[in-house]
């Protein structure tokens, strides 16, 4: 036991002046009586009395040197230990990234840290507490809470994100949160450095609690796979992270058959690159580690067999010269072509100007200033009054600031099968859709009518439509945990959903939005979509973690102190006791009172 004020013990001299008055109080006065006899009597029973009946008539001089010794110590203020929390507020930073979820002992090294931490939260004396998500982007969990319940339960719901976790960031908002208060940063890690972090900016204590021990690790790094000459090969990277050399078992699989196994020694700390050669023709490859170890989220990988060549384009009938310059800066491959001219082949997109839809390519096409046709009725060029407006937030727009632009005049049409992204009042300026099966997208004005070249927004819109023109149809690619991820969803589409591996849905798409979330559980997804036509379309995804995230060595816990913190405002808060002795100094006082009044009663 320690004492924050021991001054106070002077306040003993009370204790000894109570007895002195005891001591020097007034005596009985001397009487003269006729016969000793029964005061001898007296003395006998007084002398035969037990020692504790003898102690009763100095019972008040006892309690009260008790309520004087129990408020002396109060005033010392006595304390067992001190609170590791100290300061006003708290904020803890728990790090979610998928190396948090390494096994060891039987659980997760993100199950001990949210442990800890809700071992903190118990040693909280009145302070607020706000926790920080360390995520790619850092999301505040809840701030300046007080309520214990409710920082227990916030805590223990919170799951793995899979993300990178960018602690620099998190401990910078920390830092920002406890600006101009008292208190203290703990972060629940696994591999923060001390020489990585800049603490020159530290106003308050940084305690990182690394956890973990654990080096056992076979890492997936890369999967990549080409098709040359009608051959199918592929290179696959493995890394040994643990101490001792391993043996990595390898399947190659798609579609649950599996295609190859693979069996190679890698030394410890060694980058092994497998060849692998005379693949079958699928969708897309998975590589599966099948040799234990303590971490999971590294033990999968995937590939896509793509068309990875640029597309080449044609520009078809008289194409804007400002447009056909933007594209020639956009690609290598740019052929321009008569408007009577037939052409087609694999991997083009086609740019025509002033085309009828009968005399459109097989395609996927972009059509600036369209005439009358089939499909698409076109009424005369007439002048736009209302106001340009973006119907909906779209890819093809994105980044592009269409108020910027002057649109003189447009050419209304019909096409109630497109979905209309850019209007001028009813009339419809720019639509999307797919028209035979490919991808369009229909401009109704001259660009010759606009000044839309001298903006830099013209060719970041060219830039969007090829991307949409150019999208692979059976797979959209690979993508972070959480990562939103852009679509281009065909007019009429009625629903939308994502399948794991096992065709389970995840979860629903939102057809009015241009994005989703993708799922935070690393694995091969599926996008599906149906339109009111009966028209299906599949799409494959892979969510993969961030290569940072593939390696498990831990750290060692360190604690930093502020640099700038006022010596007074984060002294360590130690555990007071003095109320217990207040509390005792009142009881003891109602006792005497009693005491006192049964004795003059008597």
């Amino acid at each position: 036991m320690n004492f924050i004020t021991p001054i106070f013990f002077t306040l003993i001299v009370f204790i000894i002046g109570v007895i002195l008055f005891y001591l020097f109080r007034k005596q009985y006065e001397s009487q003269i009586i006729p016969s000793t006899l029964l005061w001898q009597q007296v003395m006998q029973e007084w002398q035969a009395t037990k020692w504790w009946r003898k102690l009763q008539n100095y019972l008040l001089l006892y309690l009260q040197l008790l309520i004087l010794l129990f408020l002396m110590l109060a005033l010392a203020r006595p304390f067992l230990g001190v609170n590791e929390l100290s300061g006003e507020h708290i904020v803890f930073v728990l790090d979610t990234s998928a190396s948090m979820t390494v096994e060891e002992e039987e659980t997760t090294r993100f199950d001990t840290a949210k442990q800890e931490a809700l071992e903190l939260v118990e040693q909280l004396d009145d302070q607020q507490l706000t926790v920080i998500l360390a995520e790619e982007i850092p999301t505040i969990l809840f701030s300046t809470e007080t309520e214990e319940q409710t920082m227990k339960s916030r805590i223990e719901d919170v799951e793995a994100s899979f993300q990178f976790a960018d602690i620099v960031k998190s401990i910078q908002l920390a830092n920002q949160l406890l600006s101009g208060t008292s208190g203290e940063i703990h972060v629940f890690s696994d591999s923060v450095a001390k020489e990585s972090l800049d603490t020159s900016y530290l106003t308050n204590k940084l305690v990182v609690h690394n956890i973990g021990m654990s080096k056992n690790n076979l890492s997936l790094h890369t999967l990549g796979v080409s098709q040359n000459n009608q051959q199918i090969s592929g290179i696959l990277t493995v890394f040994n992270e643990s101490d001792e050399e391993k043996l990595a078992r390898i399947t190659i699989e798609s579609n649950g058959e599996s295609i190859i196994t693979i069996q190679e020694l890698i030394e410890p700390g060694k980058l092994k690159q497998l060849a692998i050669n005379d693949l079958p023709a699928k969708s897309y490859y998975k590589a599966v580690l099948t040799t234990e170890d303590d971490y999971k989220a590294d033990n999968e990988l995937f590939s896509f067999l793509g068309n990875n060549t640029p597309p080449t384009i044609h520009l078809i009938g008289d194409v804007n010269s400002f447009t056909s310059k933007a594209l020639h800066y956009l690609s290598t491959d740019v052929v321009q072509y008569n408007q009577d001219t037939a052409v087609s082949g694999d991997n083009v997109i086609y740019v025509l100007e002033e085309i009828p839809d009968t005399k459109w390519p097989n395609g996927p096409t972009l059509v600036f200033s369209p005439t009358n046709g089939e499909s698409f009725p076109v009424s005369p060029k007439e002048n736009l009054q209302a106001e340009v407006k973006t119907i909906r937030e779209d890819a093809i727009l994105r980044y592009v600031d269409i108020g910027e632009v002057y649109i003189q005049s447009s050419s209304p049409f019909q096409a109630t099968e497109l979905d209309t992204i850019l209007a001028s009042g009813e009339t419809p300026l720019i639509s999307k859709g797919y028209y035979k099966g490919n991808p369009l997208i229909l401009v109704g004005f001259d660009i010759a009518d606009t000044d839309w070249p001298l903006h830099t927004s013209f060719p970041i819109f060219l830039y969007n439509a090829i991307n949409y023109l150019n999208e692979k149809q059976e797979a959209l690619g690979y993508v972070k945990p959480s990562e939103s991820l852009s679509i281009n969803i065909e007019a009429g589409t009625t629903s939308g959903v994502i399948l794991n591996e096992n065709q389970e849905k995840v979860l629903d798409i939102n057809l009015d939005e241009p994005t989703f979330q993708a799922p935070s559980h690393p694995g091969l997804y599926k996008m599906i979509t149906e339109s009111d036509l009966g028209r299906r379309s599949e799409k494959l995804f892979a969510v993969s973690i961030d290569a940072q995230e593939k390696n498990i060595q831990p750290n060692t816990s360190f604690s930093i102190e502020g640099k700038h913190e006022n010596s007074n405002t984060n002294q360590e808060k130690p555990n007071e006791i003095w109320t217990i002795f207040a509390i005792l100094a009142l009881l003891v006082l109602f006792l005497e009172w009693e005491v006192y009044r049964r004795g003059i009663s008597n």
